[in-house]
């Protein structure tokens, strides 16, 4: 069934507001507490635009709100639109936009009358097949500039505060560069036995945990794969992956740290800050509880039990995609002291009527196979549609937890059934480690 969105742009004239005057801080205590879900490294934010629900991620890597996507047979009023030309991280080239003013934007008890958001249409920014879930925009740095941002990773909890909280005394503490409201942060890492001091965009955006800029001093390791990494406003992003030795953060030491390096090509329309070396994301920056002060340059961090985990990568070589629902017979299961299970005598039989119910499952689909990897070389092929990983039904399962199979162990076994044009297939292979 094709999807049909509405949207509906309205020039209207309201009130001018000052930032801070158009917020509405309905809470009697000097924070707001914002749960969040976290997928894929990424922080999602419920929060309700114009009166419609969104979700949206949390992107410090981002300047501005970004909207690319509507919720189905729903509308959205965009106030004050005007048309203009915007270029992002990828291949392709610039596309058109609107930049809209004196939106409605509510996170809780947070509710800003003045809120500024680039609406995308027409985009092919299809996060809700990568992730499982309906992704509708970002949140870019601009939203966290005005209020004392707190980052709790573990609990998923995110909390505005109007003032520096008083927890923030058992954190360390570190110097940030704000650049056009982006914070730019110091690291240090060991690359093929070699010490460098980076520069990096503190971005909670990228999913992955380290990104950098190839130059004389920063060097692939020789163990790399080519990959595609993304996709930015402009198109794909590819580039390799490799590890790096090691990062330090202030006294923090993480070894074998994946890394991504982009190509050249997806960054020649956005313009980089001097001394810029790469970007520091989710996969490195969840291993830490985080105190985002922007007015005072400073960022507060605190090492948390996600710290331990390691930098797993897919090592089947399967990239699953969301491609639909489906619609699955389920028998209900009822206690013995509720049972809805009927007993109907005939003539000398018993016979047993069973309630069920139908629910609408997710279908996942195989959008890529990496060459050379396990998958590849048993035959399994993009497109076929994934119907169960060691014994379980694969609509029972989600993206994120099929990610987490497929990076969980070197050497375990994954049996693998798919319908390939009707036909069931089934494939056995063995987890290969690669980087």
């Amino acid at each position: 069934m094709t999807k049909i969105f509405f949207l509906r742009i309205l020039i209207l004239y309201t009130a001018t507001f000052f930032a801070q005057d158009s917020i509405i801080w309905n809470s009697k205590k000097d924070k707001i507490k914002i749960p969040f879900e976290l997928s894929h490294n990424l922080i999602i934010i419920d929060v309700v635009f114009n009166g419609v629900k969104l979700k949206m991620i949390a992107d410090t890597g981002a300047e501005k709100n970004i909207l690319f996507a509507f919720p189905e047979k729903d509308s959205i009023t965009l106030h004050k639109a005007s048309k203009m030309k915007v270029s992002g991280v990828g291949t392709g080239s610039a596309i058109e936009a609107y930049i809209s003013n004196s939106n409605k934007l509510e996170i809780n008890n947070y509710t800003d009358f003045n809120f500024q958001i680039l609406l995308i249409p027409n985009q092919e920014i299809n996060i809700v097949n990568k992730l499982g879930i309906p992704i509708n925009g970002v949140l870019g740095s601009s939203f966290f500039k005005s209020f004392i941002t707190e980052i709790n990773y573990e609990k998923k909890i995110l909390f505005l505060h109007k003032k520096l909280p008083k927890n923030s005394s058992s954190y360390n503490k570190t110097n940030v560069l704000i650049s056009n409201n982006k914070a730019y942060i110091n690291v240090d890492a060991y690359i093929n036995d070699t010490f460098l001091k980076l520069k990096l965009l503190y971005d909670t955006g990228l999913s992955d945990g380290l990104w950098l800029f190839k130059d004389e001093k920063i060097i692939i390791n020789n163990k790399s794969i080519n990959d595609i990494l993304g996709r930015g406003l402009s198109g794909d992003i590819t580039g390799e992956r490799s590890r790096v030795d090691k990062v330090v953060f202030d006294n923090f030491e993480m070894k074998e740290v994946l890394v991504a390096y982009p190509d050249s090509s997806s960054f020649k329309q956005i313009e980089i800050i001097k001394g810029r070396n790469g970007s520091l994301g989710g996969e490195v920056t969840k291993r830490f509880n985080w105190i985002l002060d922007y007015k005072s340059n400073t960022f507060y961090f605190k090492k948390n039990n996600l710290f331990y985990e390691p930098f797993n990568f897919n090592m089947s070589g399967i990239e699953v995609q969301h491609s639909g629902m489906q619609l699955i017979k389920e028998e209900l299961d009822y206690s013995a002291a509720t049972s809805k299970i009927a007993l109907v005598k005939n003539e000398n039989n018993f016979n047993f009527s069973q309630d069920f119910r139908y629910q609408l499952k997710p279908v996942f689909e195989i959008y890529a196979v990496r060459k050379d990897s396990p998958a590849d070389k048993i035959g399994i092929k993009v497109g076929d549609v994934l119907k169960k990983i060691n014994g379980v039904a694969s609509y029972n399962l989600s993206i994120q937890r099929i990610t987490d199979i497929f990076q969980s162990e070197e050497g375990k076994q994954i049996t693998i059934v798919v319908d390939r044009k009707g036909e069931i297939l089934t494939f056995k292979f063995n987890l290969e480690k690669i980087l």
